[in-house]
């Protein structure tokens, strides 16, 4: 190219008349062709119903949300504080079926003998690592539309590890509500209920199990909706503090 061109000189001039020309014969083409006439007067009337029907879909019927997951309700505490009077509200007052270890401990109390020591009684059975089982496979059978209730599971750090592998195949949202009752009052409770799992020797241990165990629950649930719940209370009013949790947690009651 010589300096000029590159300047815009004459030959680029020339160069610039040239595309011009030919630009204008191309359009001239164009719009002396009946056919390209014809389908550029056709098209947009053959697109305007599916344009028309795309706006209708986004407008009349939009995207579909998806609905929130069914609560894993946990509920945890030491001993004689009130877990399965509390559960037994939930399962009334919001449809959601619960799991009790107590009646784990009953229903496989054959297994259960044969595992436990001679010194251990069956109260204590609940910190055993066969519950982990017995509660997976009650999971496999349980109508879980409404979630699920675990009264007294997990007791231990081992079982509250299973438990969190377990829920990714739940689909279900984890709430944990833990209960707060001093170790005194737990001991004053203890002397009315005339149960042997609650004689002073095996109830100290259960404190110590308790807080050895359960006081790092939130370790294993980081994305779980923990609520420390004052139990040392009038049951009426722990009641309304559980309430108030599963509420807010988008726990629907069912209407009478």
């Amino acid at each position: 190219m010589s300096y000029a061109a590159s300047k815009g000189g004459p030959a680029h001039q020339v160069d610039r008349k040239a595309w011009h020309t030919t630009g204008a014969r191309k359009s001239l083409t164009l719009r002396e062709c009946p056919m390209l006439k014809s389908v550029f007067t056709i098209l947009p009337l053959l697109l305007l119903p599916l344009l028309l029907e795309n706006a209708w879909a986004q407008t009349a019927s939009p995207a579909p949300q998806s609905s929130p997951l069914p609560p894993l309700i946990i509920l945890i505490g030491p001993p004689l504080s009130g877990k399965t009077t509390l559960v037994d509200s939930i399962t009334k007052t919001y449809n959601v079926p619960n799991i009790s270890v107590e009646d784990l401990i009953k229903d496989n109390a054959a297994e259960l003998e044969h595992l436990r020591a001679q010194d251990m009684s069956m109260a204590e059975m609940r910190y055993d690592p066969a519950m982990s089982r017995y509660v997976r496979e009650r999971l496999k059978t349980a109508d879980l539309s409404r979630g699920i209730a675990l009264d007294g599971y997990p007791a231990t750090l081992v079982q509250a590890e299973d438990l969190s592998k377990m829920v990714p195949d739940l689909k279900l949202k984890p709430i944990a509500l833990q209960l707060q009752v001093p170790d005194d009052v737990i001991r004053e409770r203890s002397k009315t209920t005339g149960r042997q799992s609650d004689n002073p020797q095996i109830l100290e241990q259960r404190i110590k199990n308790y807080h050895r165990e359960m006081d790092a629950i939130s370790f294993y649930f980081p994305e779980a909706n923990i609520v420390l719940v004052d139990a040392n209370k009038p049951e009426a009013e722990v009641w309304k503090a559980i309430q108030t949790a599963l509420d807010g947690a988008g726990v629907k009651a069912v209407r009478k």
